[in-house]
């Protein structure tokens, strides 16, 4: 059994895991035109390989979470990290849209088990105020794997294959999972009295789903991962397909619009103690609606721009990196009891909420800029609706420390 980490070994280490994801997820975007034109796939039903791979990604974090309070965190994590391989590999070689489907979803319910685990190792190893400071920290870091992620892919694409992408995020899982067995530690020790397993399962989600504070904080972080992955889903054929950047310039541009996350999870390290929940989420939605909102009017009022859709992207990304660590922790940790069921849960919310974002693409003609604008506009609105009308009740007035 792997001895115990101090903090910033075991931040280091859930870094790495949740980075990983990220790379698995969106690495390939850039490959996307080329997909489509080998595979023969129309261009509105790729972004569904985004969309599928989040299903099995938000369904299989349910049946994590809570397996993970009852059975500890390792074996679920290790577990899960070992079908993502499998999945990562079957992506490489397959042959059609219907095969890449298919193994999309069996990486992402391989996926599905570093966040549901992750998230709850968080919040067993600290307090909640630490929780919040050491998600942001893990957030901040994690800024780095959207900008590598799309500026990997397009080097990938430019000089190897689409396939290439598949196989060097398995070849990552398989090193990511090498280290977790060997420098992981179980933080979770499970109860050998519990009950039976079903009913415990029902009866943390029944609680979870009944509580308003959980409610505002996870469907808080759906809205911003709908925008975050719709735009992921929309942009390739719009700044590719449309506006005749190359992948490689794609992914550049696209880093440089993700920087805005690290300012904001650093901002709300920094400052988050002092404002306190409720002023720190109050300018994360502010900047998020900004953001989005004023993409969609650009792109309607003046002749579209990758720099103003890059900028404005910017601001947006900015306030997710205020919002969502301290909305994830709040959610996860409303009850020391439904910690695994809190992490699963909240992050199934989350995940439907990046079904939902890419999904929303498929509704609107490819490569069109204000169908752009209009699918990422409406997810920011949808996160400003459901904090303003709750966070009175949630996320009393604080006073500044």
């Amino acid at each position: 059994m792997p001895k115990s980490l101090p903090p910033a070994g075991l931040l280091l280490l859930l870094t790495i895991l949740f980075s990983n994801g990220i790379l698995a997820a969106t690495m390939y975007l850039p490959s996307l035109p080329t997909i489509g034109d080998q595979l023969m796939a129309p261009a509105d039903a790729l972004p569904l390989t985004l969309t599928v791979y989040f299903i099995t990604f938000a369904g299989g974090q349910l049946i994590y979470g809570p397996l993970s309070d009852r059975y500890g965190r390792r074996p679920l994590l290790l577990g899960g990290l070992v079908i993502m391989v499998a999945g990562s590999a079957a992506c490489a070689l397959a042959d059609s849209l219907p095969a890449l489907l298919w193994a999309r979803a069996a990486q992402g319910l391989g996926a599905a088990s570093a966040m549901a685990t992750g998230r709850a190792i968080i919040n067993d190893a600290y307090e909640r105020a630490q929780a919040a400071r050491a998600a942001s920290i893990v957030s901040a870091a994690l800024a780095i794997a959207p900008i590598v992620s799309p500026m990997l892919g397009g080097l990938i694409e430019h000089f190897l294959d689409w396939r290439a992408n598949f196989w060097i995020a398995g070849g990552i899982t398989l090193a990511v999972l090498a280290i977790l067995t060997l420098r992981l530690p179980e933080t979770h020790k499970p109860d050998p009295a519990a009950g039976p397993l079903l009913p415990s399962i029902l009866r943390a989600y029944g609680f979870l789903l009944g509580n308003r504070s959980f409610l505002t904080f996870g469907l808080l972080n759906m809205a911003i991962f709908a925008g975050l992955h719709g735009f992921s889903a929309g942009a390739p054929a719009v700044l590719i397909g449309t506006m005749a950047l190359d992948p490689v310039s794609f992914g550049v541009l696209t880093a440089m619009g993700s920087a805005g996350f690290f300012v904001g999870a650093m901002a709300s390290s920094w400052f988050g103690a002092r404002l306190g929940l409720r002023r720190i989420i109050d300018a994360g939605v502010l900047c998020t609606l900004g953001g989005a909102m004023g993409l969609a009017l650009y792109v309607e009022i003046f002749e579209p721009s990758v720099t103003a859709i890059i900028a404005l992207r910017m601001l947006w990304a900015v306030g997710m990196g205020l919002a969502l660590p301290n909305s994830m922790v709040s959610a996860i940790g409303v009850n020391p009891a439904t910690i695994g069921a809190g992490a699963a849960l909240a992050g199934f919310l989350q995940t439907m909420g990046g079904v939902m974002g890419s999904a929303m693409n498929a509704l609107f003609p490819a490569g069109d800029p204000l169908s752009l604008g209009l699918a990422f506009g409406s997810t920011a609105l949808l996160g400003a609706v459901i904090w303003w009308m709750n966070r009175d009740a949630v996320a009393p007035p604080e006073k500044a420390g």
